[in-house]
């Protein structure tokens, strides 16, 4: 399917873009053990994250302990994420074919967003987005929109030029909530029947297949 009109893609990034689960997943047993709790599992830790860290800290383990598992978390991922980071098939050739052909890209994510832009500085892709938003960066993390209307502004574009790309059911309900369309790959923790309830725009089977969209 052709989507020629679109001048911007917005990406998601966890899941969409980069797998970065073991860097995540190390630097949550570093926050329990050294907090005396007996650490997650590497499946718990994928199911939990996506709303943002200090959400999901809050919703684990109470407000009064955020700030301290957030330092922790921090400290460790800073420690290990370079590491543990990688591109998911196709990302690089997706992002460089898209950049080659004059879209203007953009980053989305509940990320923290120093650590967003380290990561594309680390595989040499920061050139490409106009910007790359993340937790922190704005008041309200994704599925609240601002992320999106932030990123649109950057790049210039009103939301019927722009698609989102990304891979769970906040992505999608982001979208719709800024009102552009949302095109969503299975490279997530979301399975495809899922993602299909929540009625994308698009769903793509790999990443690549954005390529053929342009």
């Amino acid at each position: 399917m052709k989507e020629k009109s679109f001048k911007g893609t917005i990406f998601d990034l966890d899941g969409t873009l980069i797998d970065s689960y073991q860097a995540i997943f190390l630097s949550f047993r570093h926050v329990y053990q050294n907090m005396g709790i007996p650490p997650l599992s590497f499946a718990e830790v994928k199911r939990v994250v996506g709303l943002g860290l200090s959400t999901t800290f809050r919703d684990l383990l109470g407000e009064d302990r955020v700030p301290e598992a957030l330092k922790l978390f921090r400290q460790k991922y800073e420690e290990v994420f370079r590491k543990n980071t990688f591109l998911l098939p196709g990302a690089r050739e997706v992002l460089e074919g898209l950049h080659g052909r004059g879209i203007k890209l953009a980053v989305a994510t509940n990320k923290l967003g120093r650590f967003s832009r380290e990561i594309f500085q680390h595989f040499g892709l920061e050139n490409l987005f106009i910007t790359i938003v993340g937790d922190e960066d704005v008041f309200q993390n994704k599925p609240h929109p601002e992320m999106l209307f932030y990123a649109m502004g950057k790049m210039g574009l009103p939301n019927k030029e722009v698609v989102f790309i990304g891979d769970s059911l906040i992505d999608i309900q982001t979208g719709k909530n800024a009102g552009v369309r949302v095109f969503v790959v299975p490279t997530g923790v979301t399975k495809r029947e899922d993602l299909e309830k929540f009625q994308p725009t698009i769903i793509l089977d790999r990443l690549i297949d954005l390529l053929n969209c342009v």
